[in-house]
């Protein structure tokens, strides 16, 4: 919830998601402070309503912990509860490192997530706010696709084409080899 605050979210989103006077809101988890832009399962004793609205954002509720689980694997330090504590670790920035390069990651191939919600991800340019004169994938982009290009479509530019992922543990090398004395 920390991240959540610091972000400035919660300031932004209050007007941000009001459209033509409809309030849309975001779905989070239950440690979350239900706001009318954010909301949460039902619990405790439900309406059928409430049943069938908690049923209906089950599966769209489970893409969305794709990412998280995603995130633990990118940098499996983060999955060691034991050894991660906060005020002896910096717990916090090797969650953001992990979360910042599997989402550069997710530029480049996509994801999970964004192919269940049909919703391409940006591209790093974009991604990153390194775009000059607006937003969108348009002005960094050479071809003549509204910066829908993905990597895979060859745009010539070389913008969004890493190489293999790379396992970012503890004892990992550069190349994702491991380095211990047995390799």
């Amino acid at each position: 919830m920390t991240l959540y605050h610091e972000s400035g979210l919660d300031a932004l989103l209050s007007s941000a998601l009001v459209v033509d006077g409809n309030q849309y809101y975001l779905y989070g988890d239950a440690a979350y402070m239900i706001r009318p832009w954010l909301q949460a399962a039902f619990s405790g004793l439900m309406t059928p309503e409430q049943e069938e609205c908690n049923g209906t954002m089950k599966v769209p509720r489970t893409a969305v912990e794709w990412g998280f689980k995603d995130v633990k694997q990118t940098c499996s330090t983060l999955d060691y509860p034991r050894k991660l504590k906060v005020g002896e670790s910096p717990v916090c920035l090797l969650y953001r490192t992990a979360a910042l390069v599997w989402n550069l990651r997710c530029c480049a191939y996509d994801g999970a997530t964004s192919t269940f919600f049909k919703c391409p991800p940006p591209r790093w340019e974009e991604y990153l706010g390194l775009q000059e004169g607006g937003t969108g994938g348009v002005a960094a982009d050479s071809a003549d696709d509204g910066g829908q290009a993905s990597a895979s479509e060859g745009d010539g530019d070389g913008a969004g084409v890493l190489p293999a992922p790379v396992n970012l543990d503890a004892g990992s090398t550069a190349d994702g080899t491991g380095g211990g004395a047995d390799t």
